[in-house]
Formats: structure tokens, C-alpha cells, sequence
């Protein structure tokens, strides 16, 4: 039976270099022994954590130049769809550099800003696609917004999947997370300096993090996840519904960046299989724990998502 179509909006992809050396000295000559070339930006890895999961992913983004159509390139290399709304300004290079101690840096460049046409080009591409081809469906909206782009970009993009009966999943943060968890998407994700942002106050324990998921959903989202790192996440699965946490197990850690995006494609995974409540949870987890220990951002194994599901401590929150 041929996995789900899950459809992942790129505003700001990026092509993802990771560079492994001793140390990291700043001011001073650093030499890497390793390179990897990635195709990278949040939605990227969604859909490849959506992959492994046997899903059929849909990567839609701004892509320019020479770095772009390497993005692209890579991305179908591992057998996902890409629609590519080419750009005048080429896509941007970002970098993570792991020590020897596994600490992770990263340099994050900003997104050159699309064009008028272009803006809309993207959005009539996925008009079409969910009307033509991308038939029930959800739709994830992941990662930040290329300099100079309002967060009326991502209200349309919002609307339009609305309109054709998709659900909305959104990951992104500040003035574009603000706006978007206002206009009713079906899951929010951030992480929690992003729900620390978005609700003006910090959320230092269990019992405010729960309770900072329930102001999301409050304020009109149909769900919403808080991811912690190594303490796992907290989800309130909708708004008349419990609130669950799940930790993973310990775990010697290659890298995190990505779990995030990797626990939310676990999540719209489970949304396009019906699937609910603690297994839903668990499964998101385990996508995230798989993720740390992956080759690279996104690159989760599904036998290694399987192997932790059992690992996964789920607790459904009294307060």
C-alpha cells in the first residue's frame, strides 16, 4: 500500500555543509577532516524523516543558482519529489561544525529575499498541486521566512492549503510563528525558546510548558508540540484533549540538529495514518531520538526509529 503524501514548504532552504575538526578556535586558522554537502533548511529535513517513514514527501522551495539546483539534485537523489520555483538570487550555504567533544556550532545564512513573481509563483504552484495532485493531504510549513518576506507569505500559503481541505502543520518562529498560530493551523511546533518568544514569559518547568502548549492551542491552533532537546517534548494533542509528555532514552548523541523537524514529520506521519493519542507521541519521539544519532540532519533509519519506540517514557500531564 503507497505511503501518505505529505506536501513541505521551503521559503528559506539552504544547502548544509558539516565540517568536523578537533576544536573550534575563533579568530584563528581552522582546519576540518571532514566535509558533508547536504541539502538542509527545516522542511528538507521533514520530508526526508517523512521518507524513511515510507511516506510520499513533496518538497516545495525557492531554488537558485548553482547551489540550488544541487539541493534539488540531492534531494531527488533520495527519491524525493521536488518542485523547484527557481530564483534570480542563489540559495544559501549554512554550516555545522562538530568538535571533538560533539558540541555543535552553527552559521546560519540569511536567505536572499525572492521576488514579487517568484513569491508568487510559489504560492500558485501549491494552489495547483493541492488541486490537482496532492488530494488529502498535510501540508507542512517549516523554517524561516528569506530576508525582506512578511509573515503574509505564510498566511497565504496557510490559506490557500485551507482551502483545499489539506491540513496545516507550521514550524517556524517569531513575527511568521506569531502570525501563523492565529490563523488556525492544525499543529504548531516550536521549541522552547520559540514558545518562550512567542507567550513573552519563560518556561523553565514541566507543569509552564504544559501549560504554554494550552495557551497555543487557546490562541487557535488545533495542536501543539514543545520540543526540549534532551528532556523530550510536550504535546497537547487538541483542545478538549490531555497533554502528554514522552522523554527518550539516553543516548551517545552524533548530533540534534534536525530532531526537531524530524519528531514533526513523525507527527504529520501519524496525522495522514490516523493515528492518535500515546502511539502518535511515541512515534514522534522515536523520530526525534533516531534523528540524533542519523549520518546526517533529517537522514533518520527506520529500523532505528522501531528499535527506540519501546524506549520512549510517555506520561499523560495531570496539571
Amino acid at each position: 500500500m503507497p505511503g501518505p503524501t505529505i506536501v513541505c514548504l521551503s521559503a528559506n532552504p539552504a544547502m548544509d555543509r558539516r565540517l568536523r575538526m578537533e576544536s573550534l578556535a575563533v579568530g584563528e586558522l581552522n582546519r576540518a577532516h571532514s566535509a558533508q554537502g547536504l541539502a538542509g533548511g527545516k522542511a528538507a529535513h521533514v520530508a526526508m524523516a517523512a521518507l524513511a517513514l515510507e511516506a510520499k514527501p513533496v518538497w516545495v522551495g525557492f531554488l537558485g543558482g548553482a547551489i540550488g539546483h544541487e539541493c534539488a539534485r540531492r534531494m531527488e537523489t533520495l527519491g524525493i519529489r521536488v518542485v523547484a520555483i527557481p530564483t534570480v538570487a542563489g540559495t544559501r550555504v549554512n554550516l555545522e561544525i562538530i568538535d571533538a567533544t560533539g558540541r555543535v556550532t552553527e552559521i546560519l545564512e540569511p536567505g536572499a529575499e525572492p521576488t514579487a513573481q517568484e513569491r508568487e509563483e510559489f504560492l500558485q504552484r501549491c494552489i495547483t498541486g493541492l488541486r490537482d495532485q496532492w488530494k488529502d493531504t498535510v501540508v507542512v510549513i517549516s523554517g524561516s521566512l528569506p530576508a525582506g518576506v512578511g509573515s503574509d507569505f505564510y498566511l497565504s500559503l496557510i490559506a490557500a492549503a485551507q482551502a483545499a481541505g489539506a491540513r496545516v502543520f507550521v514550524d517556524t518562529s517569531g513575527e511568521a510563528l506569531r502570525a501563523s498560530s492565529h490563523a488556525h493551523p492544525d499543529f504548531v511546533k516550536v521549541n522552547r525558546a520559540e514558545g518562550e518568544t512567542l507567550l513573552g514569559r519563560p518556561l523553565a518547568t514541566i507543569g509552564e510548558i504544559a501549560n504554554a502548549a494550552r495557551e497555543i492551542v487557546a490562541r487557535g491552533a488545533g495542536a501543539a508540540a514543545i520540543t526540549l532537546g534532551r528532556e523530550g517534548l510536550i504535546w497537547k494533542e487538541c483542545k478538549d484533549g490531555p497533554v502528554w509528555r514522552a522523554a527518550p532514552p539516553r543516548m551517545n548523541v552524533i548530533s540534534a540538529v534536525g530532531s526537531g523537524d524530524a519528531t514533526l514529520g513523525g507527527f504529520a506521519y501519524s496525522a495522514m495514518q490516523g493515528i492518535s493519542g500515546e502511539e502518535a507521541l511515541r512515534l514522534a519521539a522515536a523520530c526525534g531520538a533516531a534523528n540524533c544519532v542519523a549520518p546526517a540532519p533529517g537522514r533518520i533509519q527506520l529500523a532505528t526509529v522501531r528499535a527506540l519506540l519501546p524506549q520512549i517514557e510517555i506520561e499523560r500531564l495531570a496539571f
